[in-house]
């Protein structure tokens, strides 16, 4: 199968703030997370502050037990900015190595599936606790799919 990702850049990103609708999820359950995506852009609801035009989808406190975790559909937002009824909060910080793809969105679980499958398994790029990001720039086209997208994930630096 040919790889979709080539080698990520290693980004050291100051503490930055996101916020959004977040829903529990498992491996089983994961294929509800478009539908979160569709609710959160029909509801509407954005944080005052938000940076225009970059949206994130967040995975965080991950559970080895039973592989939970909680996603996030959200904006990067200023510290102690106000949240909408139903809206969590995460931060991030440290080394990230950032995965680019043009990719359709229909690739999303190949390229997950490379990074952890391939990438990870190398000793340049030890994984490390803290949120994973999907980054969809201004670019990606939320009803076609097409634009391309990046995965951020948390590296020891």
């Amino acid at each position: 199968m040919p790889k979709l990702l080539d080698t990520p850049r290693i980004d050291v990103m100051p503490t930055r703030h996101f916020a959004g609708p977040v829903q529990r999820y498992d491996m089983q359950t994961r294929a509800g997370i478009p539908e979160q995506w569709a609710a959160y852009n029909e509801v509407g609801l954005r944080v005052d502050g938000a940076v225009p035009g970059d949206y994130y989808g967040l995975v965080f406190n991950y559970s080895e037990d039973g592989g939970r975790f909680d996603y996030m559909c959200g904006q990067e937002v200023p510290v102690g900015a106000a949240l909408p009824a139903g809206f969590g909060s995460t931060t991030i910080v440290g080394a990230y190595a950032r995965f680019v793809t043009k990719g359709h969105i229909s690739t999303m679980s190949a390229a997950w599936g490379e990074i952890f499958g391939d990438w990870l398994t190398r000793p340049q790029f030890r994984p490390r606790p803290g949120a994973s990001l999907e980054y969809y720039p201004p670019e990606f086209d939320g009803m076609s799919g097409e634009g391309g997208y990046e995965i951020w994930v948390a590296v020891e630096g």
